[in-house]
């Protein structure tokens, strides 16, 4: 093993290697830093947001669209007219009774109703030849509450 050589800078004389500064720039190296460096570097302006195609991200996007398409295609609902006359010309009047008895209608019902509303119209000018005055009105309600809760004091 090497024995401890202990020695002081200052001891040395000043043109010994080991009393000079270890790094030492040439002449007029920091005056010229700056434009040798700008000269080595590339800079590229690079945009804050960028989309780059793909063929992936494409067809992700058509198979999204697709399936969005599909999916409002099957949920809007179909809207129904109502049928012509012609449509209903070959239906014989057994099966039509026979669907409304089906169904809980009484074709009597339905032919009374249907008169009451041509009879009637689209507007409610019938109402006005019925001379029924507002007292009149309120007074068959009071009649109607009265007779529907018998329970009631006023």
């Amino acid at each position: 093993m090497n024995e401890e050589n202990n020695f002081r800078l200052d001891e040395l004389p000043p043109e010994h290697s080991m009393r000079q500064h270890p790094f030492v720039a040439p002449d007029g190296y920091f005056d010229t830093l700056p434009s040798r460096v700008q000269a080595r570097v590339n800079y590229k302006h690079k945009p804050a947001f960028s989309i780059s195609w793909s063929w992936q991200r494409t067809a992700a996007s058509l198979a999204g669209v697709s399936l969005i398409a599909v999916l409002v295609w099957q949920t809007l609902p179909q809207r129904q007219e109502s049928l012509p006359r012609e449509a209903l010309a070959g239906v014989s009047n057994e099966i039509i009774t026979a669907y409304l008895d089906e169904q809980g209608i009484n074709a009597d019902e339905l032919a009374d109703s249907q008169q009451l509303h041509s009879s009637l119209g689209n507007d409610t000018t019938a109402i006005q030849y019925m001379n029924v005055q507002p007292i009149d009105i309120q007074q068959h309600i009071k009649d109607e509450n009265f007779a529907d809760s018998p329970n009631l004091d006023s």
